[in-house]
C-alpha cells in the first residue's frame, strides 16, 4: 500500500515522513483558504530536499492557469494534485506539460460516481476526499466507504487514492473496504494544522503497510 502525508510546512517534518517510509509528500500551493498553504518559492525550498525515490505532489485548488503553470514550471513536481478543475484546464496543462501526472479530485457524494467515471477519462488518478467548502478536504470526516468502493470499480484501471478523515485508528479497515490504490492523509496525523504529531504519522504508515489481505 502506498501512502502519501500531505500538507507538508516544515523541514522536519518533511524529513520524519520519508523516515517513516512515506512514498510520497503533498504540497499545498495556490490555496490561501487553507492553513497549509505555502509560497511557490517555500514550497521549491521543501520539495529540493525529498529523496530522488519518493514522490512530490503539488496540491492545489487554485483554477487560474497562470498559476498552475507557474506551479507546475517552478516546482516541477512528480504530480500535480487539483481539487477545482475542468476538462478544459486539463487540456491546457496537458498541452504545456505532456509528461505531468494529474491527480483530479472528486468530492464522495451522492453524484460522485457519474462525476468520477466523467473525470476519469482525463485524469491519471482519482482522489476520493470528503465533502468541503473550499473542495480541498481536510475536514477530518470519512465519507461512505461503500460508495468510493463502487467508485473504484468504475474508474478501473484509473487509480484511486482514498483521502477523507483517514487516521492511524481507521486506516486498517479503510484499505479492507475500500482496497485503494494509495491512502492520503494530512490532518489525521497532526498536533495542530499544518504541524504534523510523528508518533501518529509513524503509526499511520505502518499501519497502513500491513498486510490487509
Amino acid at each position: 500500500m502506498r501512502v502519501k502525508i500531505c500538507g507538508i510546512t516544515r523541514p522536519r517534518d518533511l524529513e520524519a515522513a520519508i523516515r517513516y517510509d512515506a512514498d510520497a509528500l503533498g504540497f499545498v500551493v495556490g490555496t490561501p483558504s487553507s492553513p497549509r498553504n505555502l509560497t511557490v518559492d517555500r514550497a521549491k525550498r521543501l520539495m529540493k530536499q525529498v529523496p530522488v525515490f519518493n514522490m512530490k505532489v503539488a496540491v492545489t485548488s487554485s483554477m487560474d492557469l497562470k498559476t498552475l503553470r507557474k506551479i507546475s514550471d517552478i516546482l516541477r513536481p512528480d504530480a500535480l494534485q487539483l481539487h477545482n478543475h475542468n476538462k478544459t484546464i486539463v487540456q491546457t496543462l496537458r498541452n504545456h506539460n505532456l509528461h505531468l501526472p494529474l491527480i483530479l479530485g472528486a468530492q464522495i457524494d451522492g453524484q460522485s460516481i457519474a462525476y468520477a467515471k466523467h473525470v476519469s477519462k482525463y485524469s491519471d488518478a482519482i482522489i476520493a476526499d470528503s465533502p468541503s467548502n473550499n473542495s480541498m478536504g481536510g475536514t477530518g470526516r470519512t465519507h461512505d466507504w461503500a460508495l468510493t468502493s463502487r467508485i473504484r470499480d468504475t474508474i478501473y484501471p484509473r487509480p484511486l487514492i482514498l483521502a477523507g478523515g483517514l487516521t492511524p485508528m481507521n486506516v486498517r479497515s479503510a484499505i479492507r473496504k475500500v482496497r485503494p490504490y494509495a491512502v492520503d492523509v494530512s490532518g489525521g496525523v497532526e498536533k495542530t494544522k499544518g504541524v504534523k504529531d510523528y508518533m501518529k504519522m509513524k503509526e499511520f504508515i505502518m499501519n497502513a503497510k500491513e498486510n490487509h489481505t
